[in-house]
């Protein structure tokens, strides 16, 4: 019996010993772009950190909408490490549209608690003089 346990626990160990500790993405969850005049850009960078004790890797990046981009470089970052995601908004896609947008970014990674993260973005769009 002490057998079976003492074999039950080394080989409990040894797979814990042999799974890599996991990453741990961190990102806002609203970020507001601020104002800007219509037909012009808005541009912003956005800390992604990885809070594991892995290397994260970012599977994809992509967003609700044309009118809005999203790069991050770089695409895995290490335990404790940070990468920056730009972001712009382009307002002259909506035509006349003015007031307050909403769009979305969307982060799939390999952390295994959340694989895929949402960053609300938030703009103002004026008129000329506004």
């Amino acid at each position: 019996m002490r057998k079976t346990v003492s074999m039950l626990l080394l080989g409990s160990w040894l797979l814990a010993a042999c799974t890599p500790p996991p990453p741990d993405i961190d990102v806002p969850a609203t970020f507001d772009m601020g104002a800007i005049v219509k037909g012009e850009r808005a541009e912003a960078y956005i800390p992604v950190r990885n809070l594991g004790d892995g290397p994260l890797t970012i599977e994809a990046v992509s967003t609700s909408c044309g009118c809005t981009t999203a790069t991050l470089s770089p695409m895995t970052i290490p335990p404790a490490g940070e990468a920056q995601l730009r972001v712009e908004y382009d307002s002259s896609v909506h035509g006349n549209d003015l007031g307050n947008m909403e769009r979305f970014v969307f982060i799939s990674s390999d952390d295994p608690d959340e694989d895929d993260v949402r960053i609300t973005l938030t703009v103002t769009v004026k008129e000329n003089g506004s």
